[in-house]
């Protein structure tokens, strides 16, 4: 069995930043009174679109596609620190 620990590396940091992103748009939803599960509000469904990211099973991916997903969090891990000051 051949082990990828470049791969792995990338995978452990996507997981944890992630989780913190999604933590903090939580954290503003809940600080604004808002409900984590109503859907027809932007950051609710935000929200739940990010826990469906997060369980998505990054192993599968390339090291392409996960360059690629560090993108889009950092993407919206911008996105959340404009929001939330």
């Amino acid at each position: 069995m051949k082990y990828d620990y470049d791969k792995t590396l990338k995978i452990e940091v996507l997981n944890e930043f992630s989780n913190g992103v999604h933590a903090r748009l939580l954290n503003f939803v809940l600080k604004n009174g808002m409900d984590p599960q109503e859907k027809n509000n932007f950051y609710s469904t935000l929200l739940n679109q990010f826990a469906e990211m997060i369980d998505l099973n990054l192993f599968k991916m390339s090291f392409e596609e996960l360059e690629v997903l560090e993108g889009y969090w950092k993407n919206m891990n911008n996105y959340i620190k404009e929001i939330a000051k």
